[in-house]
């Protein structure tokens, strides 16, 4: 586990972010459990670093990102599908959550689909048209995040 401070973007003496060690990806374990096809965004990810936690709340652990480990995504992705299923769709992968509240990031993983790679952030009580669509690509989204120092870029009172 490592500590990083984003390059120009100093954190709040309550926040931090954490990159985990890098491992390799076990890219067809992981599509054939999930049904979904990796974007290379997420595969180049996983390469580098098992997982990320970005901004979280280290007082009260009320704030922040977690993006799951390969590992930890061929669980947490069928619970969460279990609690939620309505809603998601085939090509839909759960990649991670949001620290005080149910919001999880998702990205497309149907390569036929137009929107494949695109980010979802899914709320979870809401019904899929008004989740949010944030970014085309899981490092668009993860560059407007590290921008905004971890506040949720998406939600329209944050502009």
């Amino acid at each position: 586990m490592e500590l990083y401070n984003p390059p120009g973007h100093p954190l709040p003496p309550q926040q931090r972010c954490i990159v985990l060690p890098s491992m390799t990806c076990n890219q067809k374990r992981v599509e054939d459990e999930t049904g979904c096809t990796l974007p290379p965004d997420l595969t180049r990810l996983w390469n580098r670093t098992a997982g990320l936690v970005l901004f979280q709340d280290i007082t009260y652990g009320q704030w922040g990102l977690v993006l799951w480990t390969p590992d930890q995504v061929l669980i947490r992705h069928k619970e969460k599908l279990a609690l939620h299923s309505e809603e998601f769709r085939p090509g839909d992968l759960i990649i991670g959550e949001f620290l005080g509240d149910t919001d999880l990031l998702v990205i497309r993983a149907d390569p036929n689909a137009t929107d494949f790679g695109s980010i979802l952030i899914a709320l979870p009580i809401d019904k899929r048209p008004d989740w949010y669509n944030p970014a085309r690509s899981l490092n668009d989204f993860l560059e407007k995040f590290l921008e905004s120092k971890g506040e949720k870029f998406w939600e329209p009172q944050y502009n």
